[in-house]
């Protein structure tokens, strides 16, 4: 799933990769710890930093 460019919170939160829940999640993207492109109404996680942030990437 970490290979594709983006993917959706509801995907982030399905994985389990991030110890966080549906709140937990929404509320990392609203204070700028996982980054995100908004698409208007929609949200997509960019999983380079998402990788560079649990040490899977540098």
């Amino acid at each position: 799933m970490l290979n594709r460019p983006t993917i959706t919170p509801a995907e982030l939160i399905a994985s389990g990769i991030l110890p966080l829940k549906r709140n937990g999640i929404y509320d990392a993207i609203k204070r700028g710890k996982i980054e995100v492109i908004d698409l208007g109404h929609r949200k997509a996680v960019v999983t380079a930093s998402l990788r560079r942030m649990l040490g899977i990437e540098t």
